[in-house]
């Protein structure tokens, strides 16, 4: 090792003159894959681990000595306050930076960065850093609470507290500032700094004015002030402020600024270094303190003086304290490395956990061998055998297995260990860390097993999926996408040009498919097509294609993701429902025509024979011949209305905005007779304006209007008519109070031919209710019933609003 190299692992790991210690130390840098560095005091890169290269792809010889902004380019700075403010807040812990380093490639890697300020009697020693790879960070860092601030602030081991600049309100303060000062939080929130530590009126000291003095000179410049030495007497907790305790302090005031620039907060650290004052007092050096005559630079030589006794008088400790940083240093490697660090023995039969979470099982000799016991059977050959092979090569190496657990759970873990070697070369112990990957490893199996499920359902569908890549014009898709193109698969998986794709659609689509795409391009709106292609038997296959298309941040279409399915069953099935109607139009036309014509020629014989012989007739004779009448004229409305019925899909009006208000309005018109005759009270609410078919409209408005009047019973017919809105549907409704009915009966009223009453006491053909159903079934609606027999019934059916754009 060379005399830089040395330099630099004193100055990264403090003076451990224990050759094992450095040899554990370098192991476990060797062992961890996160990037280690030194800075010197200029920001000179001058100590580096091997991962830190490999993530950079840079050379040892070409970093050695070179600044950090190498790595870090324009986030340099950011590091650099960093540093700035542990030098100038020893006490506080570091922050992770979360920004990029730059490679050999002239790539860019997100990371996060934990810098830590290493200091020395010297003075400052540069900054020993952490680089962590970070994939999914933006640069943004997760968002803490106000709450989880301040509970961070008030448990640092500094003397703490924020003020607001000029009031001096106390907004935040340290746990330790309260043990510090003897205060309460509760006393100090809210109150002026100046309320809480006033002068002694007794003996008054500069301490006040020059602290008042300090922070308006951080007001006004918005930088750092570093005051003398300043005798400061505090209020007593017992004497409730009549009494003051000496103290001496070495006060730092400073700013927090806005995200615009603007003074926000000025944060007052303090230091009490009345013990070492007290101790100068009794060696007689107090007049450096006490000269009024002493010039400013000479009391802050004083300051100086003060802190170089102070960490004189610590010197007999420096060895403990150099063990004990090693020791944070240490630990720090591993919270921010790994979960855990362990040792073993040469054979691996003997395991026991360093530091960290305590998950990684220990055994030792006289137990059985740790893989046995915990290593689940299924990883345990894999593991032996890669721990064989560096027991043999004694090379380091990493792997990817499941533990058990103490309790018996089962966790998934990244092992990687690096041998110990004696002097001789032998392979004396190991010293390994470890990360608890359980949740990484679950959510790779979750996101498997969805995508098994995903493929074996579009399989199962005759569903594909498919992206295309606009800027490359490159076309991945699935298999199943691909063989309805007639493409060969294992192209289509890597990718293909769109036009490859086209050119498989029946060319009586291939234009409109083509023009649609570059719609849903342009306008950003979802892109649903149905069309034909020729798959990869020959075959004439419909499909429906449903996508949308992503942009980049300068609005640019980079990606058309998007999914297909087979529906030629579908198609087939269409076709064959439409030339089922048709003849089943044909039928009803048919059969209404042929029908009704020996219909007419009944009902104009019965009353031929009726005028004819009316004197002949008796009365039971005319009696028949009406129920004739009667009957032939029923069946003339039910075969009117069996075609009405059938003509409702096939002869309706497009659909357009209808005010139903107009609507009802011509319903009531038409039915003026017969609201006149039984003295009807029809009462309507403002009804909205919806899609449909106009005049479909009106006959589902009649029919339940003249339903109301009919079944009123025998009081006068007293109709309500109402709506209301759900999301984007009309709920419209038409109450009655008449006869009501049955609840068993509430479904078969919308059945054909159903008619609840005989003849003789309601008319009716049993058709009215179901030509509603299916012209609100076309309607894309719903319609039902809610009736209390001899309380009346209402009917609610709901339509699409015309109006659900805002």
């Amino acid at each position: 090792m060379n005399d830089s190299a040395r330099s630099a692992e004193f100055l990264l790991w403090g003076d451990a003159d224990n050759s094992e210690a450095l040899q554990h130390y370098r192991a476990l840098i060797n062992t961890i894959d996160d990037g280690v560095y030194r800075l010197d005091g200029e920001g000179r890169l001058i100590a580096f681990n091997d991962a830190l290269v490999a993530l950079t792809g840079y050379t040892r010889e070409t970093l050695r000595g070179e600044h950090m902004s190498v790595l870090f380019g324009g986030d340099t700075l950011a590091i650099s306050r960093e540093v700035d403010r542990l030098r100038a807040n020893p006490d506080e812990q570091s922050n992770i930076l979360t920004l990029s380093i730059g490679t050999a490639a002239e790539e860019q890697i997100h990371c996060t960065v934990r810098v830590t300020v290493l200091e020395t009697s010297n003075g400052p020693q540069g900054a020993v850093g952490i680089v962590r790879e970070c994939p999914d960070c933006d640069g943004t860092g997760p968002e803490t609470t106000e709450a989880t601030f301040r509970r961070l602030f008030e448990n640092v081991p500094g003397n703490y507290l924020i003020v607001k600049p000029g009031n001096h309100k106390i907004i935040a303060v340290s746990d330790a500032y309260l043990e510090a000062t003897m205060t309460d939080r509760a006393d100090v929130l809210g109150a002026s700094l100046f309320e809480i530590f006033p002068n002694n009126p007794d003996d008054p000291a500069d301490g006040a004015e020059n602290l008042r003095r300090s922070l308006e000179t951080v007001t006004e410049t918005g930088e750092i002030d570093v005051m003398s030495v300043t005798h400061y007497p505090i209020p007593t907790r017992e004497s409730g402020g009549e009494e003051f305790e000496e103290r001496w302090w070495s006060p730092i005031n400073s700013p927090v600024f806005t995200s615009d620039g603007d003074l926000e907060y000025i944060i007052h650290s303090v230091d009490d270094v009345t013990p070492i004052v007290q101790e100068l007092h009794a060696d007689g050096d107090m007049e450096l303190l006490q000269d009024p005559d002493t010039p400013v630079d000479e009391q802050l030589a004083s300051d100086v003086v003060l802190r170089g006794q102070k960490v004189l008088r610590e010197a007999k400790q420096e060895a403990y304290e150099q063990l004990r940083e090693s020791e944070e240093r240490f630990r720090a490697l591993v919270t921010t490395t790994s979960d855990a660090v362990f040792t073993t023995n040469a054979a691996w039969t003997e395991v026991q956990s360093v530091e960290g979470t305590n998950f990684f099982p220990n055994t030792d000799e006289d137990g059985s061998s740790w893989i046995d016991e915990h290593v689940p059977s299924a990883d345990r050959p894999r593991v032996r055998e890669t721990i064989d092979d560096a027991i043999r090569t004694q090379q380091s190496f990493e792997l990817e297995h499941r533990i058990i657990r103490e309790d018996g759970s089962v966790t998934w873990v990244v092992s990687r260990a690096t041998p110990l070697l004696d002097d001789d070369g032998t392979v004396t112990r190991w010293l390994g860390t470890a990360n608890d990957v359980t949740e990484r490893v679950e959510r790779e199996q979750e996101l498997e097993d969805a995508k098994e499920r995903l493929e074996a359902a579009a399989e199962a569908g005759a569903v594909g999926t498919w992206e295309w890549h606009i800027p490359d014009d490159r076309m991945v898709t699935s298999a199943s996408f691909a063989n309805k193109f007639g493409i060969d698969p294992d192209a289509a998986t890597e990718g293909v040009s769109l036009e490859e794709f086209i050119t498989a659609i029946h060319e009586d689509d291939r234009e409109r498919v083509k023009q649609r795409i570059e719609d849903a391009i342009e306008s950003g709106d979802e892109y649903d097509q149905e069309y034909r292609v020729w798959n990869d038997d020959g075959d004439l296959r419909w499909v429906v294609a449903r996508g949308h298309v992503t942009y980049d941040d300068d609005g640019e279409p980079v990606l058309f993701p998007g999914a297909l399915a087979d529906i030629t069953e579908r198609k087939q099935f269409e076709r064959k429902l439409e030339a089922s109607n048709q003849r089943l139009e044909q039928f009803a036309y048919a059969a209404s025509h042929d029908l009704q014509e020996p219909l007419r020629m009944v009902t104009s014989y019965l009353q031929l024979v009726e005028n004819r012989y009316a004197d002949e007739l008796d009365e039971d004779g005319q009696e028949f011949i009406d129920y004739a009448v009667d009957g032939a004229e029923r069946m003339r409305e039910m075969i009117n209305g069996l075609l009405e019925y059938s003509r409702i899909e096939t002869h309706g009006d497009p659909f357009e905005p209808v005010e139903l208000d107009a609507v009802l309005a011509d319903v009531r018109q038409d039915l003026h007779m017969r609201i006149e005759e039984s003295n009807a009270e029809i009462t309507a609410e403002s009804l909205p304006r919806v899609d449909g078919d106009a005049g479909q409209l009106r006959q589902v408005f009649q029919n339940l209007l003249s339903n109301a009047i009919e079944y009123s019973g025998d009081d006068p017919p007293r109709v309500t008519v109402s709506a209301t809105t759900e999301g984007s549907d009309a709920l419209i409704s038409v109450a009655d109070e008449g006869i009501g009915i049955e609840p068993d009966n509430s479904e078969r009223v919308f059945e054909l031919f159903q008619s609840l009453h005989p003849t003789d006491q309601h008319s009716g053909t049993g058709i009215g209710l179901a030509v509603c159903t299916r012209i609100i079934e076309r309607h894309s609606g719903d319609i039902w019933l809610e009736s209390e027999p001899g309380s009346g019934t209402t009917f609610y059916f709901t339509l699409p609003r015309a109006d659900t754009t805002v």
